[in-house]
């Protein structure tokens, strides 16, 4: 019997059923374990992609200053092979100029003997221009050469010989060798000289192992019977041939 004034619910009545209410919470949990699943691969991805996106930026940036760095380091012994070859230069222009220099000194000496009234050491007048020495690509090996000059006032052509010797040091002993015993390009022991004015000799030179040039005796002959018998002189050896060179392939 229904109260007035009361609001009656519409009831039905569902019969109990123990397997619809089982796959109804397997259903429940087989969706909840779907969205968990895919809510932490959908994390998985994200973190990831995020990961390789930040480690690509990070290798770029790494490789970028990498090459920056070898930039540099190119820049840094690019000027160093620069300064070193231009030291080079430097020395190897000091070394031409001193023996110029050396040089010239000795046509001063020979002019002053040429005017000298009472001293007459070089009545020939011949002296000895610059005397070079480059070493080659192979240890011991050198290039030469040696300018024979005449400063005299004769017009006359100088015939005579020149012996040409390297002193130095082997095996804590003197040594002394002949230009024909270490050059393929001479092959006597004085080498014969015929000029009006100068005369260049120039060649190779293989020098024994361990041996220490120290300087270059030179004897100047003379064919002509009525001048005086030979011409001295005692030169350097220089500098410039002490070190190798490398830039010579």
């Amino acid at each position: 019997m229904a109260v007035k004034g009361s609001k009656v619910k519409p009831m039905r009545i569902i019969p109990h059923s123990p397997l619809a209410s089982a796959v109804r919470w397997l259903v429940l949990l087989v969706l909840f374990v779907a969205c968990v699943g895919g809510a932490y691969y959908t994390g998985v991805w994200f973190t990831k992609e995020r990961y390789e996106s930040l480690e690509a930026a990070a290798g770029a940036k790494q490789d970028q200053a990498t090459a920056e760095l070898s930039r540099q380091v190119a820049q840094l012994r690019t000027g160093a092979e620069v300064d070193r070859q231009t030291m080079e230069d430097l020395r190897q222009l000091v070394m031409t100029q001193k023996a110029q220099i050396s040089a010239s000194e000795r046509d001063l000496r020979v002019y002053k003997d040429l005017l000298s009234p009472s001293v007459k050491t070089n009545p020939l007048g011949i002296s000895f221009g610059v005397f070079t020495v480059l070493p080659l690509k192979d240890s011991g090996h050198f290039s030469y050469s040696l300018t024979v000059q005449k400063l005299s006032t004769k017009e006359a052509d100088f015939s005579g010989t020149l012996e040409f010797r390297i002193i130095g040091q082997q095996n804590g002993k003197t040594l002394q060798l002949s230009l024909y015993q270490v050059s393929s390009q001479v092959t006597v022991p004085s080498i014969p000289l015929n000029f009006k004015y100068f005369q260049t000799l120039e060649g190779d030179m293989t020098l024994p192992s361990g041996f220490t040039p120290q300087n270059v005796e030179l004897v100047v002959k003379t064919l002509d019977k009525k001048a005086p018998p030979l011409v001295t002189a005692e030169l350097d050896w220089p500098m410039s041939a002490t070190k190798p060179n490398k830039s010579i392939p």
